[in-house]
């Protein structure tokens, strides 16, 4: 909810439409990629976060590889921010300025009459991370689910695009008291690379991830910042945790293809008490 260079343009992120209350659990139009089914299991049997969660820095990630396709980009990103719910909502339904929260964003927009209640599709145009590349353009459909007290989900999944193939992920907002809020995020990815090197297609993706939202708990916060103080000092913080980044890749976990509550709370939980930042 939700990707920045070259796979980072390709990790999208949650957008959703202000005031819908139509339920997320209709299928998604677009192309299934290996982990549809998972995540919708994943929002079956979903276990609410609480308020006495550990905070394990401004981003705890943890790294979801794929069997055999090392190019598979998966996340799981989780944050605690300290705003109401209502306000890391209004951050993210406002597609307006995702272009100032996504690094290397181009342009970003709801794709004229795809609005249906709290389904809707976004365009994107991102550069990529190699200079003589071409920008990198694709499309993704979103349903937002508001039905829940106290919770939001978006839900995202590529539509069409031209170098990624497979794009898939969601967000989970959750109220754990009256000013904190719980952000939980997947995604997975992937794409024509060509001779791109796995790694490289790794360190964007998680760069541009850890960036887009540190950037969004810092807008969430400090709702008077500017755009561009918030972009500068997501990526003062990005860089400053570029080692932990590489740990996160070299440390990768092989993704879950089912999903039960158990199992689905025992990754979240291994995330959320990483150690904390240095």
């Amino acid at each position: 909810m939700k990707i920045a260079q070259l796979a980072s343009a390709l990790l999208v992120a949650f957008v959703s439409l202000a005031g819908a209350q139509q339920p997320a659990m209709g299928r998604l139009e677009g192309i299934d990629s290996a982990y549809t089914e998972y995540l919708t299991q994943v929002l079956e049997h979903w276990a609410p976060a609480h308020a006495e969660a550990p905070e394990a820095g401004p981003v705890a990630i943890t790294c979801l590889a794929t069997a055999n396709a090392d190019g598979y980009v998966g996340m799981l990103q989780l944050a605690k921010i300290h705003a109401p719910l209502s306000v890391v909502e209004g951050v993210l339904d406002d597609v307006d300025h995702f272009k100032d929260l996504f690094p290397d964003t181009v342009d970003v927009h709801v794709v004229p009459d795809t609005q249906a209640g709290a389904r809707y599709a976004t365009a994107w145009v991102q550069r990529a991370a190699i200079f003589f590349m071409p920008d990198i353009s694709y499309e993704m459909s979103h349903l937002v689910d508001k039905t829940t007290p106290e919770r939001v989900v978006y839900r995202y999944k590529l539509r069409r695009g031209d170098r990624l193939i497979a794009s898939d992920g969601m967000v989970v907002l959750e109220a754990t008291g009256p000013a904190t809020t719980q952000f939980t995020e997947y995604d997975f990815f992937n794409g024509h690379w060509d001779l791109i090197p796995t790694w490289i297609v790794w360190r964007e993706s998680l760069r541009g991830a850890f960036h887009s939202d540190l950037a969004i708990k810092l807008k969430a916060e400090n709702p008077t910042w500017s755009y561009a103080r918030i972009a500068a000092e997501a990526k003062r913080l990005t860089s400053a945790q570029s080692d932990r980044l590489q740990r996160c890749f070299a440390e990768r976990h092989t993704a879950p293809r089912q999903a039960d509550e158990p199992q689905g709370t025992a990754l979240r939980h291994e995330a959320r008490t990483q150690p904390p930042d240095r």
